[in-house]
């Protein structure tokens, strides 16, 4: 897992130094475990925006978020592709994957019970929008639906992020 961080880190580095814009971001995420129990926590990350055209670009992210419901906990390291249009000067819509590996006390628990049976992987397909207040901070709301299952029949998490963000 660290060798799997470290590359995409290097990954990104590099593309940063390519890119139009980059930036940190920091919010509010709730886990919705197969819509039973949620889980609230908090999500840090740094992304990159590369311009394709004046109202369509590529946004590869690079993010960590941990949340706990019942003093269990559940993180990620997500490595999303994000494509954002503008709709207007200040208004985005973003889509695209989210690719994240789960840790914590409940993939743990998870990996416990089913063994080969389970994977840390979350897939998710995800939607948003942001508002640029700034030229450089903004704000984004973004609901990721998970296309795998952790372990079949059961396990899939499903995100809701709220965030805000400095471009510089």
């Amino acid at each position: 897992m660290k060798k799997l961080f470290l590359a995409a880190f290097a990954v990104f580095a590099f593309a940063s130094v390519n890119a139009q814009d980059f930036g940190l971001t920091a919010g509010y995420v709730n886990n919705s475990f197969d819509g039973d129990d949620s889980a609230s926590g908090f999500s840090i990350g740094a992304f990159a925006v590369f311009e394709i055209s004046e109202s369509f670009s590529v946004q590869p992210e690079l993010a960590y978020s941990t949340s706990s419901v019942d003093d269990a906990s559940y993180n990620l390291i997500n490595i999303n592709a994000m494509a954002r249009y503008s709709v207007s000067e200040k208004f985005n819509i973003l889509a695209g994957p989210q690719l994240g590996f789960a840790s914590g006390d409940i993939p743990d628990a998870l990996d416990a019970a089913f063994g080969d049976d389970f994977s840390s992987m979350n897939l998710q397909l995800a939607a948003g929008v942001s508002y640029d207040f700034t030229e450089n901070i903004f704000a984004q709301a973004r609901y990721g639906f998970q296309l795998n299952e952790h372990v079949d029949g059961i396990g899939s998490v499903n995100t809701l992020s709220l965030g805000v963000g400095y471009r510089f």
